[in-house]
């Protein structure tokens, strides 16, 4: 499996490389710091089953960077990695098709979590992000199913990709506590996994 990795702050990609290389088996890291390099790349024809990104790069003009790229290979999956949370922002980016919008803020963890779940062919984007469809958490629940208090607090956190011990920290309780209310969302919720899950939040 290749990944590009696209960041102008060598600093950075140095960090992530290591995080980067354990969200898959046999993961080959190229890295990339400008926008023009990132172009000169897919339009050579190198194979990339992943494409990670910042929106500010020497050469990238943010967005509309991204939307070309996007026009001239629709069939590689983008994956912003950028330090803006601003909404329209993070709207755009999806309209334009990327796979995913991961801001820097997040941990490593919830990033290799965040990748492994666009790697199974869903989109991810951070519940902070989600604008509106917070409003679908609610005292009676998602789309009607009735929740109880604490499995209201572990939706977002879902929806972070976080597992299920830094769940368990972040609420102050037991992992084995957050395994059982996490299987009973599962259920409630009529999905299988917490992939599903997280695509019909998403909705």
């Amino acid at each position: 499996m290749r990944v590009l990795f696209a960041d102008d702050h060598v600093m950075m990609r140095e960090a992530l490389r290591p995080h980067l290389e354990s969200i898959a088996d046999q993961v080959e890291v190229v890295e990339a710091g400008t926008g023009p390099d990132v172009l000169r790349r897919l339009d050579k024809g190198e194979c990339f089953d992943l494409v990670i990104i910042d929106l500010k790069m020497p050469g990238m003009n943010g967005l509309e960077g991204l939307r070309e790229m996007r026009h001239r290979h629709p069939a590689i999956r983008f994956v912003v990695l950028s330090s803006s949370t601003e909404p329209e922002t993070i709207s755009e980016a999806m309209r334009i098709g990327v796979a995913g919008y991961i801001p820097k803020q997040m941990s490593t963890t919830q990033m290799r979590v965040a990748l492994q779940l666009v790697l199974t062919g869903e989109r991810f984007i951070p519940s902070a992000m989600m604008g509106g469809h917070r409003e679908r958490v609610t005292g009676e629940g998602i789309t009607g199913i009735a929740l109880t208090a604490r499995e209201q607090d572990i939706l977002p956190l879902l929806r972070e990709g976080l597992p299920n011990k830094l769940i368990a920290e972040r609420l102050g309780v037991g992992e084995v506590t957050i395994k059982t209310h996490v299987s009973n969302l599962l259920r409630k919720l009529n999905v299988k996994n917490r992939a599903q899950a997280i695509r019909r939040l998403h909705i």
